[in-house]
């Protein structure tokens, strides 16, 4: 059974995917067999033939492996909601968390290591019973939190931080992405202020990439700033 960490962030939108897939990256450079899983996805329409969800490939970009889509994104919706509100606007089957954790299950028996992207934040609803939370409990990994300096990140990150041990999920530590080149006073000093209000690492401070191109130098300049490897 393999190891792994859920990357799961403060809100949409803020590069949960490209933390996710540099880090496969890096850990592909010491490990055989490494896989990577986004369970849930959702987007304005299919990405292409190959992936359903462009979050998907751009992670799968980073490594090297074979597997079939339906057991790496078992669920897709073509509209960027939640997957509970995706699922009742466009009159489909909601999400099953059993039939997710089954796939991740088959996923983590087979690989030696299992990076799991989440979707939105931590309290999105996957159905009309669980949220993303549930079934981050079942996995029983340890989670990164990705987010950015922007105002009101410090009470998303206490949130999120709050909920997860409340619930006895392990925090490995804090991503802060998207730092701006040239940071004001509040920006460039969050970091310090929130690792010494959580007690909890931040594990890397990524800029800004303008004119951001997916790519394995893409994926080797962000990993060299995130400070963890697979035994963390």
């Amino acid at each position: 059974m393999s190891d792994g960490i859920f990357v799961t962030g403060t809100d949409t939108g803020i590069g949960k995917t490209l933390i996710t897939a540099s880090l496969a990256w890096k850990f592909s450079k010491s490990i055989r067999k490494i896989c990577v899983m986004k369970p849930f996805a959702t987007g304005n329409s299919m990405y292409s033939k190959k992936f359903n969800s462009e979050d998907l490939a751009i992670l799968a970009k980073a490594i090297k492996f074979e597997e079939n889509q339906e057991n790496l994104n078992p669920y897709f919706y073509p509209l960027p909601c939640s997957p509970f509100m995706a699922s009742s606007l466009l009159n489909l089957q909601p999400p099953s968390i059993g039939f997710a954790i089954k796939k991740f299950k088959f996923l983590q028996k087979k690989y030696d290591y299992l990076l799991v992207e989440g979707i939105g934040g931590l309290m999105v609803p996957i159905n009309s019973k669980y949220t993303l939370l549930d079934f981050i409990k079942l996995t029983k990994l340890g989670v990164i939190i990705v987010a950015t300096p922007k105002l009101g990140t410090f009470n998303h990150i206490l949130l999120s931080v709050k909920i997860c041990q409340s619930n006895g999920i392990p925090i490995k530590g804090i991503v802060v992405n998207k730092m701006p080149n040239h940071p004001n006073q509040i920006e460039a000093e969050i970091s310090t202020f929130i690792q010494e209000f959580t007690k909890l690492p931040i594990l890397g401070i990524i800029p800004t990439i303008n004119n951001l191109k997916i790519n394995e130098s893409t994926f080797s300049k962000i990993a060299k700033l995130i400070d963890i490897n697979p035994s963390s």
